[in-house]
């Protein structure tokens, strides 16, 4: 993992508030896909605690007796105290004596009990609601299964619902990944944050190479790469079964098949069976999310990869795995080349769109980012826009295009978009939007500047970025 500690402000300061305020115990899941960063935020948080106030235990793949001598061998190791646990209730007694003063009890892949000893939990469940709950004690319950921990604590037959307040944990957004390539000019930055996306580890490994090309051919394509079965082995960890199916609905996602019916016609699916397939891959792993256009309806919308790694490998490895096993990597990173570009440019606009959330109740330019909801446009026709944010209260609109290309944006791009924002069925004040990576020709300034259109480069989004805390 890393060596060094990047952002997770807002989490590290919900654990340190309700660890300040505890008059009673507090029991916490802190939940997030493998691979996320939870271990290091719970390293970084417990090193603010006293040594003998505190205790961390990581749940192996073992049976009951060994986990009973691990728990003992690891109160030896941090607490310097011998005792010796023949059952869970040993232990859970051992805890409540150290709980008359402030504790915390961190139990790291506590999903795993579901498998090797649930009684565990129950037990847990049972010695809270007796005693801990009274004392002075924090839980903190750390899982890398999605699924798994909300069923431990969101289900209703889960042994600890209603008991323990949740705290997910998120990949980066670029705007926090940006702490951890500083070296990076914005373009490398993007197109590095495009092909990995936010996680963590992810990101660790690719600290060395000296462009996303190298990244992607050294970690991802070359047999052995460190991240080029990563999407397989999530699904593996998880315990999804028929591997098939997920992987033909996120094959389908990331080939640009993102209404309903055009996933089931891709992947012969009946439309009977693929909502629960859908369901799975939001609620519990994560990875796909719905999008409705901005002030169009509910029945145009598209379903999308939230992580953007796993938008890349099911977009040009997964169906390039025949070409790969027979080592012909080079074919590969061929097609990746030819058309990274504009898989880059798709999320560039999701960037920017990040850019006017955070920019929110500020200017830009002058402009005021007041809006009520930001995100695309599209309807039934194939028209699209870009960026669609609007405040009804204000009766205004801002209507965006953004371009990552190699050429300057030019008069005919805010021809395009403003003909477009006539298809909107909104009544107020138009202001206009155009981004482009490499700037504008000076017949686009000339119009812009005439029609008071807010136009940014890269350079300007760089130093927007920069002043984001």
């Amino acid at each position: 993992m890393a060596e060094e500690f990047y952002d997770r402000a807002t989490e590290i300061e919900q654990l340190r508030n309700r660890y300040r305020a505890i008059d009673g115990g507090a029991l916490l899941a802190l939940y997030g896909r493998r691979r996320v960063g939870k271990t290091e935020l719970v390293k970084k948080f417990m090193s603010e605690i006293p040594q003998k106030r505190k205790f961390y235990f990581y749940v192996d793949l073992s049976g009951k007796q060994e986990i009973l001598n691990s728990l003992s061998a690891a109160i030896l190791e941090q607490l310097s105290e011998t005792v010796k646990f023949g059952t869970f209730d040993d232990f859970f007694d051992y805890v409540e004596g150290k709980s008359s003063e402030k504790f915390l009890l961190v139990i790291d892949e506590f999903q795993r009990f579901l498998d090797i000893a649930p009684e565990f939990i129950t037990k847990l469940q049972n010695r809270w609601d007796s005693k801990l709950r009274h004392s002075k004690i924090m839980i903190l319950i750390v899982g890398s299964s999605i699924g798994m921990i909300k069923k431990i604590t969101e289900s209703r037959a889960g042994a600890l619902y209603g008991r323990a307040s949740k705290i997910k944990i998120s990949p980066f957004r670029y705007v926090d990944f940006r702490l951890m390539f500083k070296e990076l000019d914005e373009s490398e930055k993007i197109e590095r944050y495009a092909v990995f996306g936010g996680t963590p580890y992810y990101l660790e490994k690719t600290k060395k190479a000296e462009s996303t090309i190298r990244a992607i051919s050294e970690l991802i394509l070359k047999k052995g790469g460190a991240l080029a079965e990563e999407p397989k082995n999530l699904l593996e960890y998880e315990n999804v079964r028929v591997h098939a199916k997920y992987n033909s609905i996120l094959h389908s996602i990331g080939s640009g098949k993102e209404i309903l019916k055009e996933i089931q016609d891709f992947t012969k699916m009946s439309p009977t069976a693929m909502p629960a397939y859908i369901k799975r891959l939001d609620e519990l792993l994560d990875l796909v999310g719905k999008k409705d256009p901005v002030l169009g309806k509910e029945r145009l919308g598209r379903y999308t990869i939230r992580d953007n790694f796993f938008k890349f490998w099911y977009k040009f490895i997964f169906p390039h795995q025949t070409a790969l096993n027979l080592g012909n990597d080079r074919l590969v990173l061929k097609i990746i080349e030819e058309n990274l570009n504009s898989y880059v440019g798709r999320i560039f606009e999701d960037i920017v769109k990040e850019l006017l959330i955070l920019s929110l109740n500020k200017k830009i330019k002058g402009i005021e980012m007041d809006f009520e909801d930001i995100g695309s446009w599209w309807d039934r026709n194939g028209n699209e826009i870009d960026i669609v944010a609007y405040n009804h209260k204000e009766k205004k609109i801002l209507v965006g295009e953004v371009k990552w290309t190699n050429k300057m944006a030019d008069i005919d791009i805010l021809n395009t978009l403003m003909e477009r924002a006539k298809l909107l069925p909104f009544s107020g004040r138009y202001q206009y939007l155009i981004i482009s990576k490499n700037g504008f020709t000076e017949q686009c300034l000339i119009r812009m500047n005439t029609l008071d259109v807010l136009h940014l480069n890269l350079k300007e989004i760089t130093a927007l970025f920069n002043e984001m805390k």
